[in-house]
């Protein structure tokens, strides 16, 4: 008996019956317009970073988180040695990683005129995405020109265009997956899926917020392929497809926090997008209500009207896609207050919230005129009118909104044309960065040997950044915090100088060196002081603890003067047991010290650093937001 082993042929029509996407074969699809794309893009790119210009190096309204940044940035390039280590892990490392290109040359970073350009890039990106979403989605150029001029014009767009900041960087990607996704479910085209997810992907490790976009979609593709028929095998496929990006760089990332940190969810808990909050103030349910409306109401009025038409499409016109960027929509407007109720977020419905709310409701907006057919222009005109008339109340509130970080510096900005160093924000920050600068610029004049100025760079960041030199400063980055601890206790040891901020509460050198950082240690001799910084000079010998200055001959190099080497200084004061702080008054109180708010040449620190009196409290209108 024979067996037939004939293999049967399987024919490509076979194959694929019961595959509801396009396999193999490129779907109808809008026509390539690479040109019109790249208009829109340098067109908001080049406007972006001029407003930028005027704003963060004319107007001085840039945020320290921003310096922060750039100053990691830099060190990549340009500390001793140079170190990929300087990303840290507080922040989503593509936030850091994909500002370096513009910190290679030194110059342009200390000028602080890159720092405009790189957040004018990504919203000229969204601006792009925008467009390409309303060309598959038929709407004519008059109106898609409309509806990107209304939207780009958008006080807290511009703002956050502008300034540097990192909002639109994982925003634009969280918006090119969204786009892939639109073109997704017009075309049924699978290569939007796996685009999708690679932005997802980039998204999730540039802002950690994007998470909540990337599980909602990744459900959501599973939904509409089961819904529309597809077999278990082509929804596995595919959900695999798209979440495998994301997956793996959450997990490697991940896995580089566990092998340095002992922690794999560090990146979670300590991050400055989801800290875990211990000092966040408690919320009621009323008050995380009212803060969420007055988010929508006042940052993104238009998702008032386009969520319920989402729902209504979705539900009366079983219309899938409408009713998921329904779901995105109603989750990116409730996310703040969430967050504010499980206690992980240390900054409480800020205003900056509402811009994902307001690009979700644009996107929904787009899909409700494609999904309107021949009304659609009614749509799209109404959605540029809205978003015209939101321009002057949304720039309105940006003076007085409750939760807010620099939106009132923007708002007197523009409407005065006053540079705003030394505004006060309404939570009681000062705007500006002149201290920074006037030390930055003292040290380049003065100072060039590499390691040679020791520092806290967790809190002068924004001065290393404006010398444009990070390996002038031995830092905390350099040698790992060991080294960096060790050096702080013997510091003549290893450096010439010390930088320290008057804010002790936020730098560990000046922790260490309290009535230095006041100016108020005669052993450690103020070179230059202002507001915020004070730069001492370590003198030969000198060790942390003691109640003089060690002077004598280092016979045996070691860089140390021990104590059979040393003399103690005759006009050291070891009346009071500190190190050369000052005389003693008759009541018993040290004059000098930070119990007497001293300070350099009578200048003190900011408010609420332990060497400010109440008094300067109430008068204080000096410059700059306080590291």
């Amino acid at each position: 008996m024979t067996t037939d082993t004939t293999t049967k042929i399987v024919s490509n029509r076979e194959r694929l019956s019961g595959i509801v996407q396009a396999v193999g074969r490129r779907p109808a699809d809008i026509e390539r317009r690479w040109w019109e794309s790249t208009a829109v893009f340098v067109i908001f790119t080049v406007f972006y970073a001029i407003v930028g210009y005027w704003l963060v190096v004319q107007m001085h309204v840039v945020g320290f988180e921003t310096l922060d940044r750039f100053d990691r940035s830099l060190m990549i390039f340009h500390n001793e040695p140079p170190k990929l280590s300087s990303v840290g892990f507080d922040y989503p490392p593509l936030s850091i990683l994909l500002v370096t290109p513009f910190t290679v040359i030194p110059a342009l970073a200390r000028s602080l005129i890159v720092v405009p350009v790189v957040s004018a890039i990504f919203a000229g990106l969204t601006m792009m995405f925008l467009n390409t979403m309303m060309r598959r989605a038929q709407i004519v150029f008059p109106l898609r020109a409309a509806v990107l001029a209304t939207l780009g014009l958008n006080p807290l767009v511009v703002m956050y265009a502008s300034i540097g900041a990192r909002n639109f960087m994982w925003l634009a990607f969280v918006l090119a997956a969204l786009g892939a996704l639109f073109a997704w479910y017009v075309t049924a085209d699978i290569r939007f899926v796996m685009i999708a997810g690679l932005s997802y992907s980039v998204a999730a490790l540039t802002g950690y917020g994007s998470l909540v976009w990337f599980l909602i979609s990744l459900i959501m593709v599973a939904a509409i392929l089961a819904r529309l028929g597809a077999d278990g095998r082509e929804v596995e496929g595919t959900t695999v497809g798209f979440a495998a990006p994301t997956v793996y760089v959450i997990a490697l990332w991940s896995a580089f926090n566990l092998i340095l940190l002992s922690d794999p969810f560090n990146w979670v808990t300590e991050s400055s997008d989801v800290a875990s909050s211990g000092g966040l103030d408690d919320f009621s349910f009323t008050e995380i209500l009212r803060g969420t409306f007055d988010l929508v109401v006042y940052g993104a009025p238009i998702a008032i009207v386009v969520l319920p038409a989402l729902i209504f499409a979705g539900i009366a016109r079983r219309n899938g896609f409408a009713l998921w960027l329904g779901l995105m929509l109603a989750v990116s407007m409730l996310a703040p207050g969430l967050a504010v109720a499980l206690r992980v977020t240390d900054s409480p419905l800020l205003m900056s919230n509402a811009l994902p709310i307001l690009l979700v409701s644009v996107v929904g907006a787009i899909w409700l005129a494609r999904s309107a057919m021949s009304s659609g222009f009614i749509v799209a005109g109404a959605l540029a009118a809205g978003l015209l008339v939101s321009i002057p109340w949304t720039f309105s509130s940006m003076s007085d909104f409750k939760q807010q970080s620099l939106e009132r510096a923007f708002h007197d900005a523009v409407s005065t044309g006053d540079n705003q160093e030394g505004a006060r924000t309404l939570d009681g920050s000062i705007v500006g960065y002149d201290n920074e600068l006037d030390m930055a610029n003292y040290i380049r004049d003065n100072i060039t040997d590499q390691d040679s100025i020791l520092t806290d760079n967790a809190s002068t960041y924004a001065v290393i950044l404006l010398t444009g030199s990070p390996s002038t400063f031995f830092d905390r980055v350099d040698q790992s915090d060991g080294p960096w601890g060790r050096a702080a206790r013997n510091p003549a040891a290893h450096v010439e100088y010390m930088l320290l901020s008057t804010n002790t509460s936020n730098d560990l050198l000046s922790t260490l060196y309290p009535e230095a950082a006041a100016g108020g240690d005669r052993s450690l001799e103020p070179v230059y002081a202002n507001r915020r910084y004070t730069l001492v000079q370590v003198p030969n010998g000198y060790q942390f603890g003691d109640d003089s200055v060690r002077t004598g001959v280092d016979a045996n190099g070691d860089g140390v003067i021990s104590d059979d080497e040393l003399t103690l200084d005759p006009d050291a004061d070891t009346s009071t047991g500190t190190t050369g702080s000052g005389s003693t008054s008759t009541d018993g109180e040290t004059e000098g010290s930070p119990d007497v708010q001293g300070g350099y040449d009578g200048i003190e620190g900011e408010e609420g650093s332990p060497l400010t009196s109440d008094a300067d409290e109430s008068t204080d209108t000096d410059s700059g937001t306080s590291p």
